[in-house]
């Protein structure tokens, strides 16, 4: 049995209880804002029709805008319009949702819905999708503290990631726990020097989310505009690193000497969600920094350019296999009616093109094989071009 199979926490275990006070004072806020908010401009309600599915892809394009900010830190209300139709992307995700039973790991997730790799990495992310939630249960795949161990990540309870039906003026709060219990055998360096004696190290992680529909109105992104609520989300995240030395049980180990050798602690992350009745996809999601008073990145819905000379390909449509790969990647692409001029590239993480190859035109449901030995292990993106315009997208794991 692996080393982790016994440590999964019980699922009666309290979730982290939210201050009364801030919920109170968001209410009365929310209160205040339905009384003073203009009614000319219809408020959209959004339904679980948006709930992610097995089999789905969600198109995203990741970027920046000088000044977002001031488009998106608007007070609450209504009848409101946001502007970030000048982004430029510098990233593209497709969020593939596949069959819990396809995923490696799917035994640690009983009663998964779906799961999808994040942007840049071969984690599983495991979600439960019932008729009025979306709920996060955990994945399977690095420490977000750098001492590149492999884990289950299993939330206790569920954190809510989504719900339904969602309308102006909700308010919802979610919390969960995280304890997962490694061997000293396993650790890094930097753990064993504090403590050689270790029997065992665990990590504790603490999330508390608030989440309020606090503004409606329009969101304007490349490629179109659309009516939206807008979702302010605050999440404290807190870690902590614990170890086992016998006959003294678990120590934290957080501090040493006062000084901090690990990124733990508590963090806050405040995000704005703009959620349309029909996208799957947010139309934004835009992050800021610690001040409220940068927006550090932009996630949002990518919309196909439109085009009367040619028919653009789904980013879904783009197969890749074996992924990951070691030696060979085949790409499987559907017939080019347009005889265009077409290409593959290979970007790696860092946004830097490291491979071009030509893609022969009239051949019906073609193959086309790629050499990737001589490539660095990593995430890569494999963009389809045709007549210099994206027409698909994959992502590629190199081994």
């Amino acid at each position: 049995m692996p080393y982790w199979a016994f440590l999964s926490l019980p699922r009666h275990i309290a979730q982290v209880p939210l201050s009364i006070s801030i919920m109170k004072q968001l209410a009365l806020l929310g209160i205040l804002v339905w009384c003073l908010t203009p009614s000319s401009t219809a408020q959209i309600t959004i339904t679980n029709a948006v709930f992610p599915a097995v089999g789905d892809t969600l198109h995203y394009a990741f970027g920046n805008q000088p000044g977002a900010i001031n488009q998106i830190f608007t007070p609450p209300g209504g009848n409101q319009q946001w502007d970030l139709s000048n982004l430029q992307p510098t990233q593209f995700w497709n969020q593939i949702m596949r069959n819990p039973q396809t995923g490696v790991h799917n035994a640690l997730f009983p009663g998964a819905s779906l799961w999808f790799y994040p942007p840049n990495s071969t984690d599983e992310v495991y979600w439960q999708v019932n008729g009025n939630q979306v709920l996060d249960m955990g994945y399977f795949g690095k420490d977000k503290l750098g001492l590149d161990l492999s884990l289950w990540f299993n939330k206790i309870p569920d954190l809510e990631h989504a719900w339904a039906p969602v309308n102006f003026f909700d308010l919802h709060q979610s919390a969960s726990n995280v304890l997962i219990a490694f061997d000293a055998p396993i650790a890094p360096p930097i753990l064993l020097n504090l403590v050689p004696t270790a029997d065992s190290f665990r990590i504790r992680v603490t999330y508390q989310r608030i989440s309020s529909i606090d503004a409606y109105g329009t969101m304007s992104i490349p490629g179109g505009d659309f009516d939206v609520l807008r979702k302010k989300q605050t999440e404290y995240y807190s870690t902590a690193v614990d170890v086992k030395v016998a006959p003294l049980g678990w120590i934290d180990i957080s501090t040493i000497g006062g000084q901090q050798l690990l990124p733990l602690g508590t963090d806050t992350v405040t995000t704005f969600h703009f959620l349309n009745d029909v996208s799957k996809e947010a139309i934004a999601i835009c992050t800021l920094n610690t001040a409220q008073n940068t927006v550090t990145g932009v996630q949002y819905k990518a919309v196909p350019a439109a085009s009367t000379t040619q028919t653009l390909l789904s980013p879904g449509m783009l197969e890749v296999y074996p992924n990951p790969v070691q030696n060979s990647l085949f790409v499987h692409l559907p017939d080019d009616e347009t005889g265009s001029d077409s290409q593959l590239i290979l970007i790696n993480t860092e946004g830097k093109q490291v491979l071009e190859q030509q893609v022969p035109t009239g051949i019906t449901e073609r193959e086309v094989h790629i050499p990737v030995s001589h490539l660095a292990p990593g995430i890569y993106t494999l963009v389809l071009q045709r007549n210099a315009i994206v027409a698909g997208r994959a992502m590629v794991v190199k081994r």
